[in-house]
């Protein structure tokens, strides 16, 4: 029994490596058909700043700011490339987009059932049914001490389930106030579920309040900046208009010596008066002149800085606009990827619950016939596929190792409270 067991971690210790080894393999097929869940690295080379690694989402798409969300279920790395320069060509950002797509991380497999590890691994290209098995402990086998830890392995799948029922609750609340602060809103609209369950859990009250706080300090923030710089483009309007009165009234004083200096010059013709006195009045006309280039120099001054702080205004709106966009994406992909965790782990538990029944019922801990399917989603169609030890796994597959016979119901204690919302229960 040792021995056997030996060979068998050994076995799946070599595959583990083999898996690890084999990754660019899966990074470099350009044949490659993206489906949900698969992580992506595009570069954008004219927007290096959209650069990076983007999450397909549960619906197929993925998101990129500027030109929106982009279908990609179903295409190749090249197909999606080609996509990309399209959007941005249509959106009128680029006519000649350079852009590369590398598949940086597949979807992983899922081995349930009968096997020691049940759970997901990495996918490799060509693994095989066998060799998924034996990354997940090989089969699973009766009078051994690992049987024990189902117990265990229940209560930590329970346990991680709650985290990540608590965790999606935060993300709801989260992006509430997240909406709300994109409006520029005083107060957060939470969904009804969140607010009913608040009343009764001092954990999600304790998340309403916090988001509460947050919208409160940001939004008042962003207005105090704002109001700032509108009080000062006030004082330069002010400015403006003081100066406007001076040039009025030094218009009124250059007519003025200007009606003067015209009947100076008739006196002088005349011998009546003196050239002195001439000569004051030109130079206070002159003065008078430079007095009102003066005075355009200040509102061209004033215009100017008025058009200055009007786009500083514009940008802080733009900037923090892009921030909550930013931050509203990663909330929606994290909620996505609570929702996957959730539904694996329940899976896994219900797996587990049908299990130990099944293995204590039999009391000659020999199993006559095992029982290996494959569930593949076709044409967005989950299809179930009789499958041997030598059926090569695709990614996203759910391989179930089964005995013939299973107990027609299970039990177990209530995993969360029955008016909590958790991934399944309220929609993204």
């Amino acid at each position: 029994m040792k021995r056997s067991r030996a060979w068998i971690n050994l076995l799946g210790s070599v595959s583990i490596i083999v898996c690890m080894v084999a990754g660019d393999t899966v990074r470099a097929a350009s044949n490659y058909i993206v489906r949900p869940d698969d992580k992506l690295r595009i570069k954008i080379f004219q927007y290096p700043e959209l650069s990076g690694e983007y999450t397909v989402s549960s619906n197929g798409t993925i998101s990129i700011a500027t030109v929106g969300d982009i279908p990609v279920d179903g295409a190749t790395p090249k197909d999606i490339a080609d996509r990309i320069s399209e959007r941005f060509a249509r959106a009128g950002l680029s006519d000649k987009l350079g852009t590369s797509v590398e598949i940086l991380q597949s979807r992983p497999v899922y081995v349930l059932g009968d096997v020691q590890k049940p759970g997901e691994y990495p996918f490799r290209p060509g693994v095989t049914v066998l060799q998924a098995i034996s990354l997940a402990g090989g089969w699973l086998r009766f009078n051994d001490p690992g049987l024990m830890r189902l117990d265990r392995d229940t209560i930590t799948i329970k346990g991680e389930m709650r985290n990540l029922v608590r965790r999606y609750q935060q993300l709801i609340a989260h992006r509430a106030r997240l909406n709300s602060e994109l409006l520029m809103k005083d107060d957060v609209q939470f969904p009804p579920e969140l607010m009913r369950q608040a009343q009764t859990d001092r954990g999600v009250m304790q998340l309403i309040d916090e988001e509460r706080s947050l919208l409160s300090l940001r939004v008042d923030g962003m207005k105090n900046q704002i109001e700032s710089l509108e009080r000062t483009r006030d004082l330069y309007e002010r400015e403006i208009e003081a100066v406007t009165r001076q040039i009025k009234a030094n218009k009124t004083q250059f007519d003025s010596v200007g009606q003067e200096l015209r009947e100076v010059n008739a006196l002088l013709s005349r011998g009546l008066t003196t050239t002195s006195r001439q000569m004051g009045l030109v130079r206070m006309q002159a003065q008078l002149e430079m007095n009102e280039q003066g005075f355009q120099t200040l509102i061209l001054r004033s215009r100017q800085n008025i058009t200055q702080i009007d786009q500083r205004i514009f940008d802080l709106k733009s900037e923090r606009s892009s921030a909550v966009m930013a931050e509203l994406q990663k909330t929606r992909l994290d909620l996505d990827d609570i929702s996957v965790k959730f539904d694996t782990n329940q899976s896994l538990l219900v797996e587990a619950q049908l299990t130990v029944p099944a293995l204590v019922g039999n009391s000659d801990g020999v199993i006559e016939a095992r029982s290996l399917t494959v569930v593949r989603i076709q044409d967005g169609k989950s299809v179930t596929i009789d499958a041997d030890e030598h059926t090569e796994l695709q990614p996203g597959d759910v391989l179930r190792v089964q005995r013939s016979i299973f107990p027609s119901s299970i039990g177990g204690p209530q995993l969360v409270p029955r008016n909590a919302i958790t991934p399944t229960g309220l929609k993204n």
